[in-house]
């Protein structure tokens, strides 16, 4: 079962790092209201977690344990079968067929689901009825006696085998799931490293197109009207162009997942970073403009930042030069 697990880690990962969090993805799934919740969540977590369930018997004790390892083992492998059509429909993938997930949802069927069967069109007459066979002490195998108004049978099936056709079962599937994800990961990266290739003015509106909280949960000076502002008044001020400079390096770092290592400097104290960030209602601007009244250019920018306290975009972009600025002042 540890394959099975990597798997659903590894869907799971994707999940969470793509298609719960960028509309790119979520048009390409099922991104219905339950969707948008923990609901995924929890069917990833349920599947991993009763993993555990589906396992060879142990010694069988008495006839309740018998009947209690099979009950258990059955319902598990029926349960996953469910959840991983699902998962299907989430992905947008067509439905687990009859065929791969018998006999183990046939035998599930007839030994706990229905064991008692009644003809509905012939006066509600007793077609079959199902008996555990208890006399069974094997723990490899599962068997039961099928009684008929014409004939009965003894049914009896590995449980090593049912095993195996559910793991069988859960490998075809979540890999149907897997081969999807990577094919629209790989669409994903192609499509936004586009960007490369178009003239500055115009990646604002494409990445925000392609995925909006691509740079913007990161900063305000990422969102896409800040930057279009800047863009247009980088020759006016320092402070535009090092937004942009700052915009430039965390695109290529996020896009080719390789760390920026260019070294930042602050003209400010960290703590005071901190709280001109979050805005502070007790630490205000005033307060910051009489402790930095003696540096010019600290004092200039907390000034603006102060005139534009409600225009993030001037407002983080002062903040930025003061406080990500790629040499000393």
């Amino acid at each position: 079962m540890n394959i099975i697990k990597s798997k659903l880690t590894k869907i799971n990962s994707n999940w969470n790092e793509y298609y719960f969090i960028k509309e790119f993805f979520q048009k390409k799934i099922n991104f219905t209201d339950e969707v948008k919740t923990n609901y995924y969540g929890d069917l990833n977590n349920y599947l991993h977690d009763t993993l555990s369930l589906v396992k060879l018997f142990k010694k069988i004790k008495s006839d309740a344990d018998y009947i209690s390892q099979i009950i258990v083992l059955l319902q598990v492998i029926y349960t996953q079968q469910d959840l991983i059509d699902e998962l299907l429909y989430i992905f947008k993938l067509a439905k687990s067929t009859n065929e791969d997930k018998n006999p183990n949802r046939d035998i599930r069927n007839e030994l706990i689901g229905h064991p008692i069967s009644r003809n509905k069109k012939d006066n509600n007459k007793l077609k079959s009825s199902i008996l555990f066979d208890i006399r069974n002490r094997d723990e490899n195998y599962i068997s039961y006696a099928k009684y008929s108004m014409r004939k009965s049978e003894l049914k009896k099936y590995s449980v090593q085998e049912i095993i195996e056709n559910h793991k069988n079962f859960l490998n075809k599937y979540l890999d149907k799931i897997l081969n999807k994800m990577e094919k629209e990961i790989k669409e994903y990266k192609k499509t936004i490293e586009k960007v490369f290739n178009i003239p500055l003015i115009n990646q604002f509106e494409y990445i925000d197109r392609i995925d909006k909280e691509l740079l913007s949960s990161i900063s305000y000076i990422f969102e896409k009207e800040s930057l279009k502002y800047y863009y247009g008044n980088m020759r006016k001020h320092r402070r535009y162009l090092y937004c942009l400079k700052h915009y430039k390096k965390a695109l290529k770092s996020i896009i080719t997942k390789k760390e920026d290592k260019t070294k930042y400097y602050s003209s400010i104290e960290i703590y005071d970073q901190e709280q001109l960030q979050k805005k502070d209602k007790i630490f205000t601007i005033d307060f910051y403009i009489k402790k930095y009244k003696d540096n010019k250019l600290i004092l200039n920018e907390l000034k603006n930042m102060k005139q534009n306290i409600s225009n993030n975009a001037e407002y983080y972009a002062s903040l930025n030069f003061l406080c990500e600025n790629e040499k000393k002042f």
